[in-house]
């Protein structure tokens, strides 16, 4: 028996503690959770880091472009105090700190987005995804039934699906596919196996954009992406309106990320969406 859809952990538990950090890890696995998300980027000698952003100015009370530091640079990092006076020491950890959380609950899923553009920094980023997926291998969080990853690159999307089998993840990307960078040379549907939904990022026939009604796609887009072999997935940050996730999940998602996994979960139990098929 399966659950109908996925309910994953945004950054941890968001909502609550710092985010990417591994006390908002560590809460996050104490919920009855299907999966976490997270990010990685590479540090200039070579590591794997956990950080949302490239530069470390918004969560940490550093600031860098992590591409350009040292494990050790950014080990003097307190990825706590923005949150709040009582995370103070908080740290940013490695992609080897989380995946050994990660192995005390190896029922739950990984969905690791890779931070690191080629767009942006160049090959740099395909150095990174290969060392966050051998990383991954090393501590066993790999294969379909454990491991999805994320991204916002059709050139990394292009580069895992010449390098990678089918059977070694997952790969999830963006609707629409203006959200990707790179879309305008190569299409990104091709690729996914799965993808965020949006009613944002469409343009009309000038180039602006056009203001949605609602944040849940309309059914018929969540059609269109699974008539495309897709499974769509929804993305409502700090939304807790039982009404968005009624609407998104009679749309046809099966996943949702919540920075709220307590109250989201709740939610879905409550419209019934996470209901055990007979």
């Amino acid at each position: 028996m399966d659950k109908r859809v996925t309910l994953t952990a945004h950054r941890g538990w968001r909502a609550k503690y710092p985010e990417n950090t591994m006390l908002g890890f560590r809460e996050a696995l104490k919920l009855d959770i299907d999966a976490i998300e997270t990010d990685v980027h590479m540090t200039k000698d070579y590591h794997m880091v956990i950080c949302h952003d490239i530069n470390l100015k918004r969560t940490t009370d550093m600031t860098g472009d992590i591409y350009n530091m040292t494990l050790d640079d950014i080990k003097k990092a307190d990825a706590g105090i923005k949150f709040g006076e009582e995370f103070r020491g908080e740290k940013i950890p490695t992609l080897e700190e989380f995946l050994e959380l990660m192995n005390t609950r190896p029922e739950v899923r990984l969905l690791l987005e890779l931070k690191d553009y080629p767009e942006d920094i160049g090959d740099f980023a395909y150095a990174s995804a290969s060392n966050a997926l051998s990383i991954c291998k090393e501590y066993g969080v790999y294969g379909r039934e454990r491991l999805t990853v994320v991204t916002f690159s059709t050139s990394i999307c292009s580069w895992l699906r010449a390098r990678y089998s089918k059977d070694d993840f997952y790969l999830h990307g963006f609707y629409p596919k203006t959200r990707m960078k790179g879309y305008q040379n190569d299409e990104p549907y091709k690729y996914y196996d799965e993808c965020d939904v949006t009613s944002g990022g469409e343009k009309d026939s000038r180039g602006m954009p056009i203001k949605p009604e609602s944040i849940v796609a309309d059914k018929e887009i969540f059609t269109s992406v699974s008539l495309m072999g897709i499974r769509p997935w929804v993305h409502y940050a700090m939304n807790t309106d039982e009404e968005i996730y009624r609407k998104a999940f009679e749309n046809g998602a099966i996943g949702f990320t919540c920075d709220h996994p307590d109250i989201c979960g709740e939610i879905l139990d409550k419209i019934g969406a996470r209901k055990l098929k007979k």
